[in-house]
């Protein structure tokens, strides 16, 4: 970052890309079945096409979140939804912020975190490396340094995090979770967005959500151009009550705002395990 000139990218980084993209064969996969999931009419080739420009947006905001901390570029920012945020950042009780694997949540976060005038706190997933994952955690200690109004918090599956989560809310600090992802011991849960299409969902954040009652708002980050994102906050998510024997209409409301977001912005959406499937539909289903 300190030595390669940033006119160098357009050349460098989609090379790279395609190094990572052919040697990344799961994920490849993975992503290829989520689109064409969300996008039947979508052709082999274009599936294909489309995934990799999927890792390539992963790997420029990579690149932007490099650059914008080693100093040697910036990032402007733009808020879509400005009155939700100023409600959210007013509010005096904790609250949950419910966001997506879309954009660069890792450099968004910390540098909102100062607005809301308490502290924020960010779930993350572990590595799968431990060598990795020591790596991601002095960089999060770094920018927790120049930000102390964020942190970040592990999600390591021995069950005590969503205690710890309730402590926070409790104590009315705000708390940013991914709702789009199941890794690891994450136990997962599964609704029919539209006919035929399914989802597969995390529990947590949900659960956590009706347990102690905390306002949730969904927020998301897009990349809008060279060196330039967009944060979109929405209204609170009003969750409806739970329905005993059926699935629980609070992971559907999550799960509908969630589709709107990934289908109209695919190519932003990093998540590289199948989250996707399709059903068949019964014709009586379909009349």
């Amino acid at each position: 970052m300190q030595v390669a000139p940033w006119f160098l990218e357009p050349v460098l980084v989609p090379v790279w890309t395609l190094l990572f993209f052919s040697l990344a064969k799961p994920q490849r996969r993975a992503v290829m079945t989520n689109l064409r999931a969300l996008h039947p009419e979508w052709s082999a080739l274009r599936a294909f096409t489309g995934a990799y420009r999927v890792f390539l947006n992963f790997a420029t905001t990579h690149v932007d979140a490099l650059r914008s901390e080693t100093g040697t570029g910036s990032v402007d920012w733009i808020i879509d939804g400005v009155q939700h945020f100023h409600e959210l950042a007013k509010r005096r009780d904790g609250c949950i912020v419910l966001t997506a694997h879309m954009g660069n949540y890792d450099l968004a976060a910390p540098v909102f975190s100062g607005r809301f005038g308490r502290t924020l706190y960010a779930v993350r997933a572990p590595e799968r490396e431990p060598e990795m994952q020591a790596l991601r955690e002095k960089e999060l200690r770094d920018r927790e340094a120049m930000h102390p109004e964020f942190r970040s918090l592990y999600n390591h599956g021995d069950g005590h995090l969503g205690v710890e989560l309730a402590r926070l809310l409790r104590e009315a600090n705000v708390v940013a979770l991914q709702g789009d992802r199941v890794l690891f011991d994450v136990s997962p849960i599964e609704v029919e967005v539209e006919p035929g299409l399914i989802m597969c969902l995390p529990k947590g954040p949900l659960y956590l959500a009706r347990a102690t009652g905390a306002p949730c708002y969904p927020l998301f980050v897009t990349r809008d151009g060279w060196r330039r994102y967009r944060v979109t906050v929405f209204p609170e998510l009003k969750l409806p009550p739970r329905q005993r024997g059926a699935a629980d209409p609070a992971v559907v409301t999550w799960a509908s705002a969630l589709l709107k977001q990934i289908r109209n912005n695919w190519v932003q959406w990093h998540v590289f395990e199948p989250v996707f499937h399709r059903r068949e539909i019964n014709p009586t289903e379909s009349a």
